[in-house]
């Protein structure tokens, strides 16, 4: 007998039931989480599957990328260890990108199955980033390196719990490898609590409807987002497309790095192929294709419909193509470490600057577009054991065709928080001296682009690393439709004896008692000629201190100070 089809009133709470599971889920694991950086920070993703690996909701709250990434995951595991040897109280951990899985050796990803009946009805996947997975610099995101194997430690897909008990040998192989043992035990176990709370969820829906139901209501939630992603892409204008843009260098010594990519539209299908891009490269910004993936999945999301399920139907339609050895589809052993912090980041900027080309009104001009990543570890003073601090920092948004870019937020991929300065100076020997927007950082415009983030700190320990990874000090970010470009990256050591100097975007170095770390991202790009911003706009940038009067007259022609 066949089931009634699914009506779009029944749909949209169907959809919102299974992602209302993966955000609480995701809540769950954050709330019980020990380091800041998953607990205040939210770097951290979950979603839900189906037992063919089909993603079908995801926690809005989680980064993009990981989102993204997330169905490379369940295939490197399920390749390893197939449904067929998974059983109740299983989970499977893995932190290895490749051939496919998580972005870096930080993310560590965690997959267990739910089941009803006997049978694995739906997999629960979630991706955390854990401060420090050993290697060569604390927070295992070091320049320096050329090869994954100094990267940190890699975990290929292993049962870490079996039946519900944890593998102890296993866990204390992975936790004589990390420097931060505390956090690693803490978040590893919120993830375990997080699948708990899934599989609780999961069960209370087939209590109230049959199986074959919910296999209806799943299919439905995937076909609607597909035919949803195929509308949206019929309203963009057929045809092929291309851009290109570059970061500042490979952190390695090499030139420049070129992204480039090729869209083409039509028939309700998009196919982006990354042709031209630089071969792999030395340093640590080399990526694999499934990082690729979760960009161009989020700038469709964005760019055709922000409400889209975020789920696998939504990416049927989306073809993403790069050449073997290229520096998104790298070959083994490439150092990788980098690539979430800026690569990936970058690749977003470039898949809008061909969309402009065909949707102008429904792209920004450049971001910040990089994630400014500083990491900072040793001995802390307080308490003798290991500390790692890592952060990532906000930038300016890029102008739109009617509107501001954003001042000072998390952009793209990343959707995380920041350190609250009270977090920080409780949990680390650091203390927070200056925190706030940089002055005439954004493009001008008839839309100005969003102002970068500046933050100091004060080093109270004895001796630590300091790994930073930034980029758009040469390659600011882009203005569209006459928009100026915004300022870019700049961080200075102050040294305890007043000394400054500015230090390389992409670098590892020492810090000790008394240095001082000034940290500036780049601001976004302006939309439009600057003649047409208004004197109004400009009088009220000047009042809230987003721009001098200096700057006011050189890109507007005039200052009302």
């Amino acid at each position: 007998m066949s089931l009634p089809a699914v009506n779009p009133i029944q749909l949209e709470i169907l959809r919102n039931r299974w992602r209302g599971i993966a955000e609480e889920v995701c809540a769950a694991m954050i709330r019980a989480s020990y380091s800041p950086n998953i607990r205040d920070r939210f770097d951290c993703s979950t979603a839900l599957a189906l037992p063919n690996g089909e993603i079908i909701a995801q926690a809005e709250v989680g980064t993009p990328l990981h989102l993204g990434i997330m169905p490379g995951v369940i295939r490197s595991v399920l390749a390893k260890v197939p449904l067929a040897q998974l059983e109740e109280g299983d989970a499977v951990i893995t932190n290895l990108p490749y051939p496919d899985g998580p972005g870096h050796l930080p993310d560590v990803s965690m997959l267990s199955a739910v089941f009803h009946a006997g049978q694995p009805v739906l997999l629960i996947v979630t991706t955390s980033h854990h401060v420090d997975m050993g290697g060569y610099a604390p927070g295992s995101m070091p320049f320096g390196v050329t090869e994954i194997y100094q990267e940190g430690l890699q975990i290929p897909p292993i049962k870490l719990f079996s039946r519900g008990v944890m593998n102890e040998a296993i866990y204390d192989l992975i936790r004589q490898n990390v420097r931060t043992q505390r956090e690693l035990k803490g978040d590893l176990m919120a993830q375990w609590a997080a699948a708990t709370t899934a599989t609780k969820r999961v069960l209370e829906c087939y209590k109230v409807a049959t199986a074959p139901e919910i296999a209806r209501d799943l299919a439905a939630i995937l076909d609607h987002a597909e035919a949803s992603m195929r509308a949206g892409l019929a309203q963009l204008k057929p045809g092929t497309y291309s851009f290109e843009d570059f970061l500042d260098d490979d952190g390695a010594g090499g030139p420049p790095v070129r992204i480039r990519v090729k869209l083409t539209v039509g028939g309700g299908e998009l196919v982006a192929d990354f042709a031209g891009t630089s071969p792999q490269v030395a340093g640590p910004l080399n990526a694999r294709i499934s990082a690729a993936r979760a960009c161009v999945y989020y700038a469709m999301k964005a760019v055709v419909d922000p409400d889209l399920p975020s789920c696998a139907g939504a990416h049927r339609p989306i073809t993403v193509l790069a050449e073997e050895g290229s520096l998104l589809q790298a070959r083994f052993p490439a150092a990788i470490g980098n690539a979430n912090i800026l690569t990936d980041q970058r690749v977003v900027d470039v898949i809008l600057g061909a969309l402009y080309q065909c949707a102008p009104k429904k792209v920004c001009a450049a971001c910040s577009s990089e994630m400014n990543l500083t990491n900072i570890g040793g001995i802390n003073p307080a308490t003798g054991g290991y500390f790692n601090f890592v952060e990532t920092y906000g930038g300016g948004t890029g102008a739109c065709h009617d509107l501001d870019g954003e001042d000072g937020v998390q952009n793209h991929l990343t959707n995380t928080q920041n350190t609250p300065v009270e977090v920080v100076e409780r949990s680390y020997p650091l203390r927070v001296v200056r925190y706030g927007l940089i002055a005439d950082s954004g493009g001008a415009g008839k839309f100005r682009g969003g102002c970068g983030l500046v933050r100091e700190f004060l080093f109270l320990g004895k001796l630590a690393t300091m790994t930073l990874s930034s980029d758009r000090r040469r390659f600011t970010p882009w203005g569209l439709d006459g928009g100026g470009q915004a300022r870019g990256a700049h961080t200075y050591l102050i040294s305890a004896d007043g000394t400054e100097r500015e230090l390389p975007t992409k670098t590892v170095v020492t810090l000790r008692h008394g240095d001082r770390i000034r940290i500036e991202t780049p601001g976004g790009g302006g939309w439009g000629a600057p003649s047409e911003r208004t004197r109004e706009a400009i009088a009220l940038d000047q009042e809230n201190g987003y721009i001098s009067p200096d700057f006011a007259r050189q890109h507007y022609g005039h200052s009302d100070a």
